[in-house]
């Protein structure tokens, strides 16, 4: 008994699996450092794409470039630390379906503001990535009732100000230098502190550094560095994706 037979097109078998493959998220991204200038930036090719990152200072994708030594770079990348030599290419795990994540989009300015907790405390943030620490103005520390004229101190001087004015198409500089009431250069302190913990959205951690400062100006308290690195951050479209790993 034959039974009857039916053509079946190779093309119909492979189109759901490829629909499949192309729909599946990335789990993974490959980094490869591609060159290292000195010792102040590195060139990474990011899943494809060529950045430069310059110490200190975060790519979009959330790459945090630390310190260059020889053919060697040190980062901080999906909230842990990584070495790479040149022309070495690895993959790291960038799955994040599940894990506790928070979106702060930029404001008119440019900057990230947020809702913040300090010590369980309520306040208005703007997590800055070209900011190495937690600076927290004295009426933030004052209203959260933290502990820190009792803690070490520096001294600084308020920097000058620089008025520009431009008169008959014609610029001019006037810098000011801020002075106390003796006619002394101004100057403020900073204390530095150990914070319980600090939480943005639902993203939080524990035990960060930070210094209170009485800046004069200062009026919003400043998320950088020191809590980015222990989070995964990326930026895209102006809008910060923070993620607890």
């Amino acid at each position: 008994m034959r039974f009857p037979s039916f053509p079946i097109c190779a093309a119909q078998l492979c189109a759901p699996l490829f629909a499949l493959l192309v729909a599946a998220p990335s789990v993974a991204t490959t980094l490869q450092i591609v060159s290292i200038s000195g010792k102040s930036s590195a060139h990474f090719m990011i899943d494809g794409v060529r950045r430069e990152a310059r110490v200190g200072m975060f790519t979009d994708e959330g790459l945090l470039l630390e310190k260059i030594s020889a053919d060697i770079a040190s980062f901080h990348y999906n909230g842990l630390p990584q070495r790479m030599r040149i022309g070495e290419i690895t993959v790291l795990d960038s799955q994040t379906q599940g894990l506790i994540s928070h979106q702060i989009r930029a404001d008119q300015k440019n900057a990230y503001v947020t809702p913040a907790l300090v010590n369980g405390g309520n306040l208005q943030a703007e997590i800055d990535r070209t900011a190495d620490l937690i600076v927290i103005p004295v009426a933030d520390a004052d209203r959260l009732n933290l502990q820190y004229k009792d803690k070490k101190s520096r001294v600084f001087q308020v920097p000058k100000q620089i008025i520009v004015e431009t008169k008959d198409g014609k610029e001019s500089k006037t810098v000011i230098e801020p002075k106390d009431k003796d006619g002394k250069p101004l100057t403020y302190k900073t204390y530095a502190l150990q914070l319980n913990s600090i939480r943005i959205g639902a993203v939080d951690i524990y035990g960060v550094s930070a210094i209170v400062s009485e800046k004069p100006g200062l009026t919003t308290t400043i998320v950088g560095r020191d809590f980015l690195k222990r989070v995964s951050p990326s930026w895209n479209n102006r809008i910060l994706t923070l993620i607890r790993r």
